[in-house]
């Protein structure tokens, strides 16, 4: 590997963890004088300002290295500056660079959830955990990444040394040294191709191809032969190791079919989708798929984390979080880790009083946060606030700070306030289920029925409960679902009798004609199953006995809410999509712990299919 290579390697705190450190300090004039004039800014071009840092950083081994990420656009002269003024620590910037190193994040083995053990993908294979044509599928991963790894010791090694070592079979070697060329280059015409450049030169099949392309890209960056330097898509790019159309064709199930198969199900997957349901392996730093009945990567409504750290030698379990909290793992590796499970953005909103509301908004699970909202309840401080605005702090520590500190009661008496979406492990609004091909329109205004009855227009994103008006600004309704839910939300407001002036309950209401019947039996359906019937000067819960004592409903509306045929099966099950009353939806469904609301778990198809036929997680204890 060349002196400028490791250079970057340390820098990106990839090198040896033993490295020392020294304060270094670096010219951006003198930077520009050794690349190419034609590459120098315009205008100010000549950087005449002299700029030097004086953050601690891993010792870079020759001259170039600096150099080089400016010239690979790694780093730019705002980014430097930023570092030298404070704004960015050392470490942010080791965690913002791409994964680029000697060990690539590729799956180096099996995780066994029974035992809590780490086995190769060979080893697997032998005790039947896997076919072995899916076990060669991540070696030759491997190998087109340079990077077979001893799972003993954490180290990743050539074919050559891995098969001198006994990490491979012998058998292995000819389709392994194939998948290396990825690597150390095509021969092709007296010069070395990368994997594109081969594909072009129809030197290598373009399925084949854009399979390796795939796992480059979604473990660290593309691989330049010639210099042995891994860079992030878009400036391979410009280096002429991809074009645009490739890039963007490499998820694209017709020109590039899925070529992995899922461990555990036998599925057919991309690398990339494989990588985010794995976990880190603290002992000996690599990224390991778990398999099992217990899905320990899976996100869910019931834990605000997931696991994915793991101490293999001591069978420990814990979040990226956690993990970063107690030292297991760096910052890089932190934020790394973090991006898999989640994707956090920053909005801003205007409330009411036209004053500006800042969102964080996950927009893999659904998730919602207030930053306003965490610092009146003390989940966040003012201090971490500004850490965040200035740049030392992540938006995802500062989401993971405010779970930390959050305290979510289940709300006993919450309707249905959305979806979960069991396939792709997010939070859905009843509107989106609706207009996402999760259930019918009918379940959908059955529900929103319910809501707007017992408190308002439920925003799973959040927890809030809001007004029909809000509720639409917010697109949790359509207009016609607006008009339809008018009546539902007086019920709980109460329904005012025009000759008094006075607000009735919805059994007051019904018996003097003021609510339709049917729209009446249903609010008190409602009411009743999430808590009692709601009297609308205090909005307290009371149950039915107490209604009926006090003479507010009549005998024979007394008898129609005791029995059990009162209950219709309104409701289609947006999982198995079989007619249900809306007492079981409430018995089906999970409460939620980002806000304590009530969740129904929904899907567009039946099933996953059979586990694959090499599923025996009991048989390795």
């Amino acid at each position: 590997m060349s002196a400028a290579t490791r250079g970057y390697l340390a820098l990106c705190g990839l090198a040896d963890t033993h490295s020392t450190t020294r304060t270094r300090t670096y010219r951006i004039t003198e930077t520009y004088e050794t690349l190419d004039t034609s590459e120098r800014p315009d205008g100010e071009g000549k950087l005449s300002d002299m700029y030097s840092t004086s953050q601690k950083l891993p010792e870079l081994k020759g001259s170039t290295s600096i150099q080089n990420l400016i010239k690979f656009k790694f780093l730019d002269e705002e980014v430097l500056r930023k570092l030298d003024t404070g704004i960015i620590p050392a470490e942010d910037l080791q965690a913002s660079l791409t994964l680029h190193g000697d060990k690539p994040t590729t799956i180096a083995g099996i995780y066994v959830e029974s035992s809590k053990k780490k086995i190769s993908f060979l080893e697997a294979a032998e005790k039947g955990f896997l076919a072995k044509t899916y076990a060669l599928e991540f070696l030759e991963a491997q190998a087109a990444t340079g990077s077979l790894t001893d799972l003993t010791t954490g180290q990743s090694h050539s074919v050559g040394e891995a098969l001198e070592r006994g990490i491979i079979e012998t058998g292995l070697k000819d389709k392994l040294m194939e998948a290396q060329k990825a690597v150390s280059g095509y021969i092709h015409a007296g010069k070395k191709l990368s994997v594109f450049q081969a594909m072009e030169e129809r030197i290598l099949d373009r399925y084949k191809g854009k399979k390796i392309l795939e796992v480059q890209v979604a473990t660290g960056g593309l691989i330049n032969p010639e210099t042995g330097v891994r860079v992030p898509a878009s400036v391979a790019v410009d280096q002429g190791l991809l074009n645009k159309d490739t890039l963007q064709s490499l998820h694209d199930p017709v020109s590039n079919p899925k070529g992995f198969h899922n461990p555990d199900t036998g599925q057919k997957a991309y690398y990339s989708e494989i990588l985010k349901k794995c976990l880190y392996d603290i002992d000996g730093g690599v990224f390991l798929f778990p398999f099992g009945e217990r899905n320990l990567t899976n996100t869910s409504p019931l834990s605000s984390h997931r696991a994915s750290v793991v101490i293999s030698t001591r069978g420990i379990e814990m979040s990226t979080y956690e993990a970063f909290k107690m030292r297991h793992i760096d910052k890089r590796t932190y934020l790394f880790l973090s991006q898999q499970e989640s994707e956090w953005q920053e909005k801003t909103v205007v409330d009411a009083r036209g004053s500006p509301l800042h969102i964080i908004i996950d927009v893999k699970s659904g998730r919602q946060l207030c930053l306003e909202s965490a610092l009146s309840q003390r989940f966040l401080e003012t201090s971490e606030l500004e850490s965040y605005r200035s740049g030392l702090l992540s938006i995802y520590e500062i989401a993971d700070i405010i779970f930390s500190r959050m305290v979510v009661v289940e709300d006993v008496n919450s309707p249905i306030a959305g979806f979960w979406d069991v396939t792709r492990r997010k939070r859905l609004s009843v509107l989106q289920g609706f207009q996402q091909g999760f259930t019918d329109r009918v379940t959908a205004l059955r529900l929103l029925e319910a809501q707007a009855c017992t408190g308002g227009i439920c925003d799973p994103s959040s927890g809030e409960k809001v007004h029909l008006s809000e509720a639409l600004k917010r697109n949790l309704l359509d207009e016609a679902l607006n008009q339809q839910l008018q009546q539902f939300e007086q019920a709980f407001n109460g329904i005012v009798n025009p000759k008094t002036s006075k607000s009735l309950s919805v059994p007051q209401a019904v018996q003097e004609n003021l609510l339709p019947k049917d729209a009446g039996y249903r609010c008190m359906e409602f009411q009743l199953l999430t808590g009692g019937l709601i009297n609308p000067d205090t909005h307290d819960r009371v149950s039915l006995e107490e209604v009926i004592q006090s003479g507010l409903v009549d005998k024979v509306t007394a008898s129609a809410l005791k029995d059990e045929k009162f209950l219709t099966k309104s409701l289609t099950c947006p999982k198995t999509k079989r007619r249900i009353t809306f007492r079981e939806a409430l018995e089906r469904s999970v409460y939620d712990c980002h806000t304590g609301l009530r969740l129904l778990e929904a899907t567009k198809i039946h099933g996953y299919g059979a586990k694959s036929t090499f599923h025996y997680v009991s048989a390795y204890k």
